[in-house]
């Protein structure tokens, strides 16, 4: 296997093609510390997030205000006798009270972002597509993965600021493609939350008639993204 991927990996990612994207560089754009990082770097808002695997901080951090935690790259977890999917969690005090396992690994908490709705933005080349994500359930309030059937979309025009830094957060990446969340809380200020390179959009582009899969045809037919 690892000799098929450098070999056959490695004659594809050299061919001077347009990738859509690269896997290096989706690699590289599956960090999520490197995520908020550049977020931030690229003039978007990120919530104040720990990772550590040490008690006594996650329960410093969660002593400065609501906190949720979410995996770092895993979207499932084997966990008694089962697997489960890794939505997000709020800490409570009973969690907060037995941490134990925590120092096992890297794990990530992060501040939890009021929110009036959230908002999914895709990225092809330099054309951006939004989506307002309306949560009608508890559990899709959390985490809108939680319940599908209770959410609603409608296209979104995202601010100035907003369009400029996810179009220079995909510069700074080396991404011709990415599927961003944010939150949007109730004062407007948009929250970035995360990037995936290789994140779904089908729903999206059905729920607002956006011609996403157009684009990305185009984009490759041409060979470049400008």
């Amino acid at each position: 296997m690892t000799e098929a991927k450098l070999g056959l990996g490695g004659v594809l990612a050299s061919l001077p093609v347009l990738w859509i994207n690269h896997p290096n560089r989706n690699a590289d754009a599956a960090y999520k510390p490197v995520q908020l990082v550049t977020a931030a770097r690229c003039g978007l808002n990120v919530p104040d997030t720990l990772i550590t695997n040490q008690a006594s901080s996650v329960r410093q951090f969660a002593a400065g205000g609501e906190t949720v935690t979410k995996a770092l790259g895993a979207s499932a977890i084997v966990e008694e006798g089962g697997r489960r999917t890794t939505f997000t969690a709020r800490l409570d005090e009973t969690d907060l009270t037995d941490l134990r396992g925590v120092e096992h690994t890297a794990h990530q908490f992060q501040r939890w972002v009021p929110k009036a709705f959230e908002a999914r933005v895709i990225v092809v080349g330099d054309r951006v597509f939004a989506a307002a994500i309306h949560a009608d359930s508890a559990e899709s309030y959390l985490d809108w993965r939680n319940d599908y059937g209770a959410l609603r979309y409608e296209p979104i025009e995202p601010p100035v600021d907003v369009v400029a830094g996810v179009l220079a957060y995909c510069v700074e990446l080396g991404l011709v493609y990415g599927a961003f969340d944010f939150v949007i809380r109730p004062d407007g200020g948009w929250v970035f939350l995360e990037c995936n390179a290789t994140g779904q959009y089908g729903w999206i582009e059905d729920a607002i008639t956006a011609p996403i899969t157009e684009t990305l045809a185009e984009l490759l037919s041409k060979g470049a993204t400008r």
